[in-house]
């Protein structure tokens, strides 16, 4: 719907008003745009070898933006999704076991989040040290109980230390320049900013692993698919929530905004559509 009260004329939107498109609204497109490349590549596509190297880079985003995001309800949606998924997954694969969707994943991150961010703020470095040993030797074992597994929480703790980062430095700049708490609050934000870092090199470092492990990409895919993982987690660490500088046409900020709202459901329609294709359709499989 415009808003009658807008000249026509008016080239941009402004950034700060409340339906300005968000910098989340355009990482969550590139998202889905990879996501599809990944779907249509392992459906359709004999030879997909360059469509699994751009399609693997899709899962961080989501992961990270789930241990980014504060919001602690889960979508019951969520919950009848994965499992349709996950069946629709295992009917194609003969009813063998299939581990359970990344959406169940996403759930329980979702559900653990404020209790681990709860672990991190009382513990620091030690519960650091203590995640991400544990995520590490979990890495067999996670894999089967739900998709991506341990290495996809490994980019859900980047996100909330990516989060407690952004919002330990606006508290410091909103502190002012008292003497006294000047000290222990660059000492916060040092920590914050070192611990994500490493967060995030842990977690691109066992991605670009275990990813490997499964796919076995050629030397070429496999050079592109690290250069991918390091501007994605560079593109991560500067991330930040709010308007973005870049507003786009009414029109083509109506679809991003769409997308961003509804990213999830559009991953499980695409997932759904392209099991049943093959299904009902076996001759289009490659």
């Amino acid at each position: 719907m415009h808003d009658a009260t807008r000249s026509t004329s008016t080239p941009h939107r402004d950034p700060h008003t409340p339906h300005a498109v968000d910098n989340t609204d355009w990482l969550k497109t590139a998202a889905i745009i990879l996501v599809s490349i990944d779907h249509i590549g392992h459906f359709f596509i004999k030879d997909d070898q360059w469509w699994s190297v751009f399609g693997r880079l899709a899962a961080p985003t989501f992961f990270f933006l789930m241990g980014y995001a504060q919001t602690r309800t889960v979508p019951l949606h969520w919950i009848w999704l994965g499992v349709i998924l996950t069946l629709l997954n295992s009917w194609n694969a003969d009813w063998t076991w299939v581990a359970p969707n990344i959406l169940l994943s996403l759930a329980l991150i979702r559900l653990a989040r404020p209790y681990v961010q709860m672990l991190l703020r009382r513990y620091g470095w030690a519960a650091f040290v203590f995640l991400v040993s544990a995520l590490f030797a979990v890495l067999p074992i996670a894999a089967k109980i739900v998709d991506y597994g341990a290495e996809g929480w490994l980019w859900a703790l980047f996100g909330l230390y990516q989060r407690m980062y952004v919002d330990g430095r606006s508290a410091t700049d909103a502190a002012g320049a008292a003497q006294s708490s000047a000290p222990p609050a660059r000492a916060m934000a040092g920590n914050a900013n070192l611990m994500r870092l490493l967060a995030c090199l842990v977690a691109a470092v066992v991605y670009v692993w275990q990813e490997q492990r499964e796919y076995s990409f050629p030397q070429i895919h496999f050079a592109v698919f690290i250069l991918g993982v390091g501007v994605l987690s560079a593109s991560l660490c500067l991330f930040l929530r709010g308007p973005s500088r870049i507003q786009p046409s009414e029109a083509m900020a109506g679809v991003l905004r769409f997308i961003g709202r509804r990213t999830l459901e559009i991953y499980a329609i695409q997932l759904a559509g392209s099991e049943l294709i093959i299904k009902l359709v076996p001759d289009l499989a490659p």
